[in-house]
Order: C-alpha cells, then sequence, then structure tokens
C-alpha cells in the first residue's frame, strides 16, 4: 500500500457514536493506513475544509455549504432509522409551545442544529431563539434555558438526567414526518486528494470498509470497550447501537437529498447540491 497511505489523515469524530467503523483499526485488528485525527464534529469540519484532512466524517450539512471540495466516500454514514438515542431536544415545555423561547444548541454539530430548525420551522411551524452554549447550562437550577438541543455522549447523559420533561428524538421526528431515514455524517475525500492519489485511494477507502465490518460482526466487544468508559452499562450500548445505521446507500441518499431541499427552504442552504459520490472511474475521468 506504500508510503503515501501514511499521509493520509483520516478524521474521527470523537463521540462513541463512531467506535463500530474505528475500533478495529485503533486496536490494531485489521491494517490502517491512516494518521486518525480525533475532534468534535465542528472541528472537524473546519480541518476538512482547510486541507488539514484528506478523508473525514463530516456534518452533512458541511457536505451541503461545500460540495464542490468533495466527493462522498460510498457506503458510509452515521443515519438512523427513526430513534438515534443521542440527538435529543430537551425542553420544559412541547415543541409546539417552543416560539419566542430560547433553545440553546451545541456549536458541535452543524447537521443537528440544522435538522432542528428545519423541524421547527416546516414541521411544527415554531419560530423559537436558537442560541448556542454549552449543555452544562442545563445543569444550572437558576439559568437553565427553555429547551437544549444535546448530541453525541452529552446526549445519553442528559437523556438520563431528568431534569426536562419533554424530550424529542429528533431521528423518530424526522421519520415520523417523512418516512426516512435521517443522515447525520457522511465520509468525504477531499477532491484535491483524490486527483492526487487516485491509484492508491481504493485501497485506503476499503481499509475504512473493512473496519467497519469487523466492529459489526463483533459489536458484542465494541460495547465492552464503550461502557469501560463509564457512560453506561453493555446493555444500553446494544440497544445504542442498533438505533444507528453505517450505510450509504439508496434510501440514505434519497433522505439526504430531501434534507437538503428542506434546508434550502428554511434558508439554512444557498442551492441543494448534487451528491458525487466516489468511484475509481469517475475520478480519473
Amino acid at each position: 500500500m506504500g508510503e503515501q497511505f501514511a499521509r493520509l489523515r483520516l478524521g474521527r469524530i470523537n463521540f462513541l457514536n463512531v467506535l463500530p467503523i474505528y475500533y478495529a483499526m485503533e486496536a490494531g485488528i485489521t491494517a490502517n493506513p491512516f494518521e486518525i485525527v480525533a475532534e468534535d464534529p465542528a472541528r472537524l469540519n473546519e480541518l476538512c475544509a482547510s486541507g488539514g484532512l484528506d478523508m473525514s466524517p463530516v456534518s452533512s450539512i458541511e457536505y451541503g455549504r461545500r460540495a464542490d471540495l468533495y466527493h462522498v466516500v460510498p457506503e458510509l454514514s452515521i443515519s438512523s432509522v427513526g430513534e438515534v438515542k443521542s440527538v435529543l431536544l430537551l425542553s420544559r415545555l412541547p415543541v409546539e409551545q417552543l416560539t419566542g423561547k430560547k433553545i440553546l444548541t451545541s456549536s458541535k454539530s452543524q447537521t443537528s442544529v440544522g435538522l432542528l430548525k428545519v423541524l421547527c420551522k416546516l414541521r411544527y411551524g415554531v419560530e423559537p431563539r436558537f442560541e448556542t452554549g454549552s449543555c452544562l447550562e442545563c445543569f444550572s437550577e437558576t439559568g437553565r434555558p427553555d429547551a437544549c438541543l444535546a448530541i453525541g455522549d452529552e446526549a445519553l447523559r442528559l437523556a438520563a438526567s431528568g431534569l426536562y420533561g419533554h424530550v424529542l428524538d429528533l431521528g423518530t421526528a424526522w421519520l415520523e414526518w417523512t418516512g426516512l431515514p435521517f443522515v447525520f455524517a457522511i465520509w468525504v475525500l477531499r477532491r484535491d486528494v483524490v486527483a492526487q492519489n487516485n491509484s492508491q485511494l481504493p485501497h485506503a477507502i476499503e481499509a475504512l470498509l473493512s473496519s467497519k465490518r469487523w466492529g459489526l460482526a463483533n459489536l458484542g466487544k465494541v460495547c465492552e470497550v464503550a461502557a469501560a468508559t463509564g457512560l453506561m452499562p453493555v446493555r444500553e450500548f446494544e440497544e445504542y447501537y442498533r438505533c444507528l445505521k453505517y450505510d450509504f446507500n439508496e434510501p440514505e441518499r434519497r433522505a439526504l437529498e430531501l434534507f437538503y431541499s428542506c434546508l434550502f427552504q428554511a434558508g439554512e442552504l444557498e442551492r441543494v447540491p448534487p451528491l458525487d459520490v466516489y468511484t475509481p472511474l469517475a475520478s480519473v475521468a
């Protein structure tokens, strides 16, 4: 696979939701041709856009905003068909009553914020006040916001806290509205990297997919590793990972195209981008 593989910088979301994909590589179980860089989703978006990464998961909305920079990596996403458990709107009031109310949103995931804005505007017909902040504010008895969008490991913690009486799983809300899965993140390749490394990139992508296949085939071991963090017991991680899907096939593609159309209608995207999925033949042309 050559020396060039060592120079390919692969992003990794620093949440437990990607452990089934990355564990086999990080544990040395499957061949790893990458330098792996772990950051929160928003930081990975920045690094990939600026050329600091060659291949990375990015927020779905990041591709929507900068599609000209990227090819989509085939067969990889972070999706859900309904309940996702780690993207939650926690609120004092039902979502239909949140017009004018403050919703605290995480700066770590632009897609989740975009999805919430789409649901509020196009499905529920409400206009909250969105403010960026830390979910730690939710634990304050005096300054607790009306509602909070929590993602990743923080959502798993807050859902169990009982601090809010209303919990809306955004994956469930999207499925009930559209009948489709929701794609929270996709893996992308920078176009300039494709131009420079085209002959070797199929092997790199196969290494990533091989690690995914191992993780999904050995999910019990992945759950044990995740539970060792102390966040949840093994049984709850088994339920959590059953909610997540890691493929990017026709249903996910249709869902992502619809999400981009909704973002455009809601004024969150300037255009609806085409999905350019990487294939070796296409990138040679």
